[in-house]
């Protein structure tokens, strides 16, 4: 992703990625803040392949998700640039997917060092029930493993980034994030 400069259309562009387990509500949170935030959703390339498919990725795979996930923000952003882009889900969740389902925990740094380039990053809480469907989702002890996984990285590693996580009704979650990105808002010039 290029960094924000001066002769970049990008640099206006400000950026929020969701992060969380599956059945978490994060698409539920996207749609909800592309509408309060009047952003762009680079929705999900793992539910495109997942769909495409007909299976989930192999280990192999991920690498290319995360990449295509993360081109998907790019080219939003550079279709309209100015604009708020949304990362549902940021790229950072298929590292997190590669630890939790491979062991792999290769993909956490570059991913790290995409997750540097968003405004705020929102973490969504299982205080939610979790939902089926079809085999896009594997169940509530893996959502609890990926949940606790997520809040180990969220400490560890997310230091320094603007993150907030989110729990309880939509109207919440979306007045937390509302609130959160206005906190993060680029100042006005002198």
């Amino acid at each position: 992703m290029p960094s924000p400069s001066d002769g970049d259309p990008e640099a206006n562009t400000r950026r929020l990625g969701l992060i969380g387990a599956e059945s978490s509500g994060k698409s539920t949170l996207a749609r909800a803040l592309a509408s309060d935030l009047n952003a762009a959703v680079a929705t999900e390339v793992l539910r495109d392949f997942v769909s495409l498919e007909g299976r989930t990725p192999r280990a192999e795979e991920q690498e290319a998700i995360l990449r295509a996930q993360q081109d998907r923000e790019d080219d939003l952003a550079a279709r309209e640039p100015g604009r708020v882009v949304i990362g549902d889900p940021a790229a950072l969740m298929t590292a997190i997917y590669s630890i939790a389902y491979f062991d792999d925990d290769s993909l956490l740094p570059p991913a790290l060092d995409l997750a540097r380039h968003y405004d705020l990053i929102a973490w969504c809480d299982i205080d939610q029930p979790w939902q089926p469907d079809g085999i896009q989702r594997d169940g509530p002890v893996m959502r609890e493993r990926v949940h606790d996984l997520i809040s180990r990285i969220v400490d560890e590693e997310l230091a320094g980034m603007a993150h907030i996580r989110v729990s309880g009704e939509l109207a919440g979650r979306v007045g937390a994030v509302r609130r959160a990105w206005q906190q993060q808002a680029p100042s006005a010039p002198t």
